[in-house]
Protein backbone atom coordinates (compact mmCIF):
# COMPACT_ATOMS: atom_id res chain seq x y z
CA UNK A 1 0.00 0.00 0.00
CA UNK A 2 1.26 3.43 -1.01
CA UNK A 3 0.66 5.94 2.47
CA UNK A 4 0.24 9.79 1.29
CA UNK A 5 0.87 12.93 3.58
CA UNK A 6 -1.67 14.45 1.54
CA UNK A 7 -4.66 13.26 0.58
CA UNK A 8 -4.62 13.22 -3.40
CA UNK A 9 -7.39 10.85 -5.61
CA UNK A 10 -6.33 9.17 -8.76
CA UNK A 11 -7.05 11.08 -11.85
CA UNK A 12 -8.96 9.25 -13.62
CA UNK A 13 -10.85 10.06 -17.16
CA UNK A 14 -14.71 11.41 -16.96
CA UNK A 15 -15.96 9.38 -19.28
CA UNK A 16 -16.69 5.87 -18.65
CA UNK A 17 -13.87 3.82 -18.88
CA UNK A 18 -15.35 0.74 -20.82
CA UNK A 19 -18.30 1.42 -22.31
CA UNK A 20 -20.25 -0.75 -24.39
CA UNK A 21 -23.79 -0.68 -26.50
CA UNK A 22 -25.13 -2.98 -23.87
CA UNK A 23 -24.44 -0.56 -20.87
CA UNK A 24 -27.48 1.31 -21.61
CA UNK A 25 -28.74 3.92 -23.21
CA UNK A 26 -26.18 6.09 -24.93
CA UNK A 27 -25.03 9.00 -22.20
CA UNK A 28 -26.59 7.03 -19.31
CA UNK A 29 -24.14 7.60 -16.25
CA UNK A 30 -24.84 5.82 -12.61
CA UNK A 31 -23.20 9.25 -11.44
CA UNK A 32 -27.29 10.36 -11.73
CA UNK A 33 -28.05 8.53 -8.74
CA UNK A 34 -26.76 10.90 -6.45
CA UNK A 35 -27.28 14.22 -6.19
CA UNK A 36 -24.95 16.82 -4.17
CA UNK A 37 -25.42 20.06 -2.13
CA UNK A 38 -22.57 22.10 -1.19
CA UNK A 39 -23.18 24.80 1.96
CA UNK A 40 -21.28 27.41 3.32
CA UNK A 41 -22.19 28.73 6.57
CA UNK A 42 -20.80 30.38 10.27
CA UNK A 43 -19.78 29.19 13.32
CA UNK A 44 -23.59 28.97 14.19
CA UNK A 45 -24.85 27.00 11.25
CA UNK A 46 -25.90 29.73 9.51
CA UNK A 47 -26.03 30.63 5.87
CA UNK A 48 -23.82 32.73 4.87
CA UNK A 49 -21.49 34.05 1.70
CA UNK A 50 -19.19 36.91 3.62
CA UNK A 51 -17.31 36.32 6.85
CA UNK A 52 -15.33 38.48 9.30
CA UNK A 53 -11.24 37.77 9.40
CA UNK A 54 -10.69 35.07 12.22
CA UNK A 55 -14.45 33.78 11.94
CA UNK A 56 -14.76 29.94 11.51
CA UNK A 57 -16.43 28.75 8.02
CA UNK A 58 -17.70 25.85 8.10
CA UNK A 59 -18.39 23.84 4.48
CA UNK A 60 -20.14 21.16 4.40
CA UNK A 61 -21.19 18.55 1.33
CA UNK A 62 -24.31 16.50 0.94
CA UNK A 63 -24.51 13.43 -0.96
CA UNK A 64 -27.87 12.26 -1.57
CA UNK A 65 -28.92 9.11 -3.26
CA UNK A 66 -31.81 9.38 -5.20
CA UNK A 67 -33.09 6.42 -5.61
CA UNK A 68 -35.59 3.87 -3.87
CA UNK A 69 -32.51 1.13 -4.07
CA UNK A 70 -29.00 0.80 -2.16
CA UNK A 71 -26.23 3.09 -4.29
CA UNK A 72 -22.47 2.77 -3.77
CA UNK A 73 -19.78 5.24 -4.46
CA UNK A 74 -16.43 4.03 -3.95
CA UNK A 75 -13.19 6.45 -3.31
CA UNK A 76 -9.93 5.60 -4.00
CA UNK A 77 -8.37 6.49 -1.37
CA UNK A 78 -8.98 6.57 2.83
CA UNK A 79 -9.02 9.92 3.57
CA UNK A 80 -12.63 11.31 3.37
CA UNK A 81 -15.28 10.94 0.87
CA UNK A 82 -14.98 14.92 0.44
CA UNK A 83 -12.00 16.60 0.25
CA UNK A 84 -12.49 20.58 0.44
CA UNK A 85 -10.12 23.16 -0.29
CA UNK A 86 -9.80 26.95 -0.01
CA UNK A 87 -8.04 28.90 -2.76
CA UNK A 88 -8.11 32.87 -3.03
CA UNK A 89 -8.30 35.07 -6.15
CA UNK A 90 -5.21 34.89 -7.38
CA UNK A 91 -5.78 31.50 -7.95
CA UNK A 92 -3.16 30.17 -5.05
CA UNK A 93 -3.94 27.33 -2.64
CA UNK A 94 -4.97 28.60 0.81
CA UNK A 95 -5.81 25.13 2.59
CA UNK A 96 -7.38 21.83 2.41
CA UNK A 97 -9.74 19.50 4.76
CA UNK A 98 -7.25 16.71 3.91
CA UNK A 99 -3.86 18.53 5.13
CA UNK A 100 -1.92 16.46 7.03
CA UNK A 101 -3.70 13.52 7.10
CA UNK A 102 -1.86 10.01 6.17
CA UNK A 103 -3.98 8.03 3.46
CA UNK A 104 -3.64 4.85 2.10
CA UNK A 105 -4.88 4.86 -1.74
CA UNK A 106 -7.21 1.64 -1.11
CA UNK A 107 -10.56 1.61 -2.55
CA UNK A 108 -13.43 2.46 0.01
CA UNK A 109 -17.05 1.27 -0.85
CA UNK A 110 -20.18 3.37 0.91
CA UNK A 111 -22.91 1.77 0.17
CA UNK A 112 -26.29 4.42 0.51
CA UNK A 113 -29.42 3.44 1.35
CA UNK A 114 -32.51 4.24 -0.47
CA UNK A 115 -32.88 7.73 -0.57
CA UNK A 116 -30.28 8.45 2.30
CA UNK A 117 -28.45 11.57 2.57
CA UNK A 118 -25.24 12.03 4.04
CA UNK A 119 -23.48 15.24 5.08
CA UNK A 120 -19.56 15.84 5.18
CA UNK A 121 -18.45 18.59 6.71
CA UNK A 122 -14.77 20.47 7.95
CA UNK A 123 -14.29 23.63 9.40
CA UNK A 124 -12.10 26.41 8.42
CA UNK A 125 -10.54 28.63 10.50
CA UNK A 126 -8.93 31.07 8.07
CA UNK A 127 -5.51 29.86 8.01
CA UNK A 128 -3.21 28.89 5.71
CA UNK A 129 -1.10 25.64 5.01
CA UNK A 130 1.33 27.36 6.62
CA UNK A 131 -0.86 27.93 9.64
CA UNK A 132 -1.24 32.41 8.93
CA UNK A 133 -4.09 33.64 9.04
CA UNK A 134 -5.40 34.69 5.58
CA UNK A 135 -6.14 38.29 4.25
CA UNK A 136 -9.63 39.70 3.80
CA UNK A 137 -10.88 38.99 -0.10
CA UNK A 138 -12.72 37.07 -2.45
CA UNK A 139 -12.25 32.72 -1.94
CA UNK A 140 -13.50 29.63 -3.45
CA UNK A 141 -14.01 26.63 -2.18
CA UNK A 142 -14.12 23.66 -4.12
CA UNK A 143 -15.42 20.13 -2.30
CA UNK A 144 -14.14 17.51 -4.41
CA UNK A 145 -15.94 14.37 -4.69
CA UNK A 146 -13.47 11.91 -6.16
CA UNK A 147 -15.66 8.77 -6.26
CA UNK A 148 -17.14 6.40 -8.96
CA UNK A 149 -19.53 4.34 -9.03
CA UNK A 150 -19.99 0.49 -11.33
CA UNK A 151 -23.07 0.26 -13.30
CA UNK A 152 -24.77 -3.14 -13.55
CA UNK A 153 -22.30 -4.56 -16.57
CA UNK A 154 -19.18 -3.68 -14.08
CA UNK A 155 -18.28 -0.61 -16.01
CA UNK A 156 -16.48 1.93 -13.70
CA UNK A 157 -18.09 5.78 -13.55
CA UNK A 158 -15.55 8.49 -12.65
CA UNK A 159 -18.35 11.15 -10.75
CA UNK A 160 -15.90 14.14 -9.86
CA UNK A 161 -17.59 16.32 -12.96
CA UNK A 162 -20.76 15.36 -11.69
CA UNK A 163 -21.14 15.11 -8.13
CA UNK A 164 -18.10 17.68 -7.02
CA UNK A 165 -19.15 21.49 -6.46
CA UNK A 166 -18.03 25.25 -6.02
CA UNK A 167 -18.66 28.75 -4.38
CA UNK A 168 -17.51 31.63 -3.69
CA UNK A 169 -17.48 33.69 -0.46
CA UNK A 170 -15.84 36.60 0.89
CA UNK A 171 -13.58 37.52 4.37
CA UNK A 172 -13.46 41.18 5.03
Amino acid sequence: MLFMKYASFAVLSLSCLSCTEDDGPIGENPCSTFETTLAISDSMSQPATTFNVGEDIVFSMKIKNTTNAPATLTASSSCTAVVFEVIDASKQRQWGSADGIACIQALQPRTYAPLESVTYASTWKQKNTGNTQVPAGTYHVNADVGQSMTNIKGNEFLCRAELSKNKNFVIQ
